[in-house]
C-alpha cells in the first residue's frame, strides 16, 4: 500500500525487517482468509458497471477509464470452472 520497502517501514516504525515481515504477513493472512475475504471481498461480473463513487470523482475516473482490472500490471494465472469462465473473462 505504502510502496515503501520492508527496510524502509522497518526503519520509519524502528522495529527490525523480520518483525515488520511478521506483521506483513499476518495481516496479509487475516484479509485473505474467511470470513473476512468471503464476506467484503467479492469478484464483479463481465457486464459489471464502474461504481459511481470512481465514475463521478475528476480525480478517480481519468485513471480508472477503460480498465477491466487490476491496474499494477499484475496477472493472476486462474483456471476458471466453466460456469465461472465468464466471470473471468477480459479481465486483466
Amino acid at each position: 500500500v505504502t510502496g515503501l520497502s520492508i527496510r524502509h517501514l522497518g526503519e520509519r516504525f524502528q522495529h527490525s525487517n523480520e518483525t515488520i515481515s511478521k506483521c506483513f504477513r499476518t495481516i496479509l493472512t487475516a484479509l485473505s482468509s474467511p470470513p473476512f475475504y468471503t464476506k467484503y471481498v467479492y469478484l464483479p461480473s463481465a457486464t459489471s458497471p464502474t461504481p459511481d463513487e470512481i465514475k463521478d470523482n475528476p480525480k478517480f475516473y481519468p485513471f480508472f477509464y477503460g480498465a477491466l482490472g487490476a491496474m499494477d500490471g499484475t496477472h493472476v494465472n486462474c483456471c476458471p470452472s466453466l460456469l465461472e469462465r465468464q466471470t473471468a473473462r477480459n479481465r486483466k
